[in-house]
C-alpha cells in the first residue's frame, strides 16, 4: 500500500511546499481540495477548515487542473481524487463545476456525500432511497460522461457512517462507478466494526483509505453520574482504533488501497503532522 496526502489538513503550505515536502517524506498521492475561503476566513489564521494558504477553489481547478496535475507527475506524484464539499442535496451546476475539476486534473474521482442524518428519529429507507436515487442521477447525468468517479467518505453524521450503511447506498452500482473511501479516524468516532468485518462488507468498493487517529474523552458526568464523552482527533497512535490491524485486515482481503493520510492532531502544523504520520506509517507497513 502507498500513501497520500489529503490537502485538507496542510493549510500552511503552499502548493509547491506542498508538493516539496510529499516528496521528502515518500508520499505518492495528493488529494486536491477545492474549496472557497469564506471572507471572514481569510482574516484568520490558517486552519484546515478554514483559510488555507493554497487558495484552490472549484472554478480555479476547472481552468488550472491539468497544469497542477502536471506539477505533482514531474515531482513524481500522482493525483487521487477531490475533496470538496460537495452532497447530493446541491443542484446540478454544482456538483458538475467539481466533475469538470476533477476531470480537468484527471484526478479520477470526486468526494461526493448523502444526505446527513437528523439527530431525531426519521424514516432511514425514505432517505436512503432518496439518496440512490439522486446518486444514479449525478452518475448517468454528469459523473460517467466526464470519466469521473463518485467516491462516498465513511463520515459521522452522514448515511455512510459505517461499512454497512455504505455499502446500502453504493451496493446498487458498480465499484467502477461509486466507491468508498474508507476513514478509519471518523471509525473511532461513530460507525466503527471488527476490521475484518469492515473490511469483508465493503471490499471492492474500499477505493482509498483515509487514516488518522480519534480517541473518546470524558467532557462530563451528568447528574445521574454517567459519564459523557466527546471525540477529540489525535495522531495514530494514540487513536482509540489500533490502525495497524486495520492495515493487516485490508492487506488479508487482497485489498491495497492508497493511504491518505488525513492528520488532524491538535495545536500541531499541517507539516509536523504530516511527517508524524508517514514515519508512523513507514513502520506499520514494514510489519506486514
Amino acid at each position: 500500500m502507498d500513501m497520500g496526502v489529503t490537502a485538507v489538513m496542510l493549510p500552511e503550505l503552499d502548493f509547491g511546499e506542498q508538493i516539496a515536502q510529499c516528496q521528502s517524506l515518500g508520499i505518492k498521492y495528493y488529494q486536491y481540495r477545492p474549496r472557497p475561503i469564506r471572507p471572514e476566513q481569510r482574516k484568520e489564521p490558517y486552519s484546515n477548515w478554514g483559510n488555507h494558504k493554497f487558495d484552490l477553489t472549484p472554478e480555479r481547478l476547472v481552468k488550472e487542473g491539468a497544469a497542477l496535475t502536471r506539477r505533482l507527475r514531474a515531482a513524481g506524484l500522482e493525483p487521487w481524487g477531490t475533496l470538496p464539499v460537495l452532497s447530493v442535496d446541491l443542484p446540478d451546476d454544482q456538483v458538475k463545476r467539481h466533475v469538470e475539476g476533477a476531470a480537468a486534473a484527471e484526478a479520477k474521482c470526486v468526494r461526493c456525500q448523502p444526505f446527513a442524518y437528523p439527530d431525531q428519529p426519521f424514516d432511514y429507507e425514505e432517505l436512503l432511497q432518496r439518496s440512490i436515487d439522486r446518486y444514479g442521477e449525478i452518475i448517468e447525468k454528469l459523473a460517467e460522461p466526464a470519466s469521473i468517479k463518485l467516491i462516498i467518505e465513511t463520515h459521522c453524521g452522514c448515511l455512510a457512517a459505517s461499512p454497512a450503511l455504505a455499502w446500502n447506498l453504493c451496493r446498487h452500482f458498480p465499484a467502477s462507478r461509486l466507491g468508498v473511501i474508507f476513514d478509519l479516524a471518523n471509525f473511532a468516532r461513530e460507525g466503527e466494526i471488527r476490521p475484518s468485518l469492515a473490511v469483508s462488507v465493503l471490499g471492492p468498493y474500499i477505493d482509498c483509505c483515509h487514516i488518522g487517529g480519534g480517541r473518546r474523552i470524558v467532557r462530563d458526568v451528568d447528574p445521574l453520574g454517567a459519564k459523557v464523552l466527546s471525540h477529540q482527533m489525535c495522531s495514530m497512535q494514540e487513536s482509540d482504533l489500533h490502525v495497524p490491524t486495520w492495515l493487516k485486515a485490508l492487506k488479508a482481503a487482497g485489498l491495497e488501497p492508497p493511504l491518505i493520510i488525513e492528520d488532524f492532531t491538535p495545536n500541531m502544523a499541517g507539516a509536523d503532522r504530516l511527517r508524524q504520520s508517514a514515519e508512523f506509517l513507514h513502520r506499520a507497513l514494514r510489519t506486514l
